[in-house]
């Protein structure tokens, strides 16, 4: 694998401050020493993240099928600050078949360096395009904005995908921004490799989009009436989806799929230090 690498300008304006530095090294330091579990660890760094360029929310997702050109099938495992309505939003536009080509210069890029990427919203796609999108209009409905996407690859298959966010109306992130996002998630690449199922979703894309947008909901412990108020359904339809859900994992409850996606995400062993 080559080294992470994010492609920045030469700007003064986006160099790091001090101040800056003081701040990476302190919160890489808390997560190091922290006694969390993956799922808590990943919480608390994502948090930090957005502390640090101003953001209003992040999500944390397994990229189970994540190739250049084609649907993009991401199972959302943790999130912080979004409201039910807002993130139910957000599955929405992430399962919108426009991802297919929003983010193929993304996935390419990172398929191609084997490694790191962060990227600005306009590094991605261009921004009138993207405004044209149905993706662009369920981020819109959930009040999201700019944002900071970073992918780690973990295999040939399965990437490891944080997403930070402002709302509608807040500026863009900058590319200093960008650079704390990604010097913070690509020094501990450790993280990226752990707190996923153990299949890592491997039969997730055998679902239909309808059944995946439960399942995402499901994983974010949304009852039945959450949901179908989230989707505009009836509990009905909305308990057809979750037993074909449970049919499909061979489970028979909620609390059994949880645990079936959350294998690996509640492990106390003391973490690797991080790649100095």
């Amino acid at each position: 694998m080559t080294p992470d690498i994010v492609h920045l300008s030469p700007d003064p304006a986006m160099m790091l401050a001090e101040s800056d530095v003081r701040d990476i090294i302190k919160l890489l330091g808390d997560v190091i020493v922290s006694r969390l579990d993956f799922s808590g660890v990943k919480r608390q760094l994502a948090e930090g993240i957005c502390q640090l360029v101003n953001a209003d929310a992040w999500s944390w997702s397994l990229g189970c099928l994540a190739q250049p050109g084609q649907q993009p099938i991401y199972l959302g495992m943790a999130h912080g600050g979004f409201d039910e309505a807002r993130y139910a939003r957000l599955l929405l536009a992430a399962g919108h078949p426009d991802m297919a080509w929003a983010s193929e210069k993304l996935l390419g890029e990172m398929r191609q360096r084997e490694s790191h990427v962060t990227r600005l919203r306009q590094q991605i796609v261009e921004e009138s395009s993207f405004a044209a999108s149905g993706v662009n209009a369920y981020l819109c409905d959930a009040d999201i904005g700019p944002f900071i996407f970073s992918l780690r690859p973990i295999d040939e298959r399965t990437v490891s995908t944080i997403c930070i966010y402002r709302r509608k109306n807040d500026p863009p992130f900058s590319e200093r921004e960008s650079r704390i996002v990604h010097i913070l998630l690509s020094e501990l690449p450790w993280l990226h490799q752990q707190g996923w199922p153990t299949d890592r979703g491997v039969t997730v894309s055998r679902l239909s989009p309808r059944l995946r947008l439960v399942l995402n909901l499901l994983l974010d412990g949304r009852t039945r009436k959450e949901m179908a108020a989230s989707l505009s359904l009836s509990e009905y339809t909305i308990a057809q989806y979750q037993r074909a859900v449970y049919r499909h994992f061979g489970v028979n409850s909620h609390t059994t799929l949880l645990r079936h996606f959350q294998m690996g995400a509640n492990s106390q062993e003391n973490f690797p230090l991080m790649n100095l």
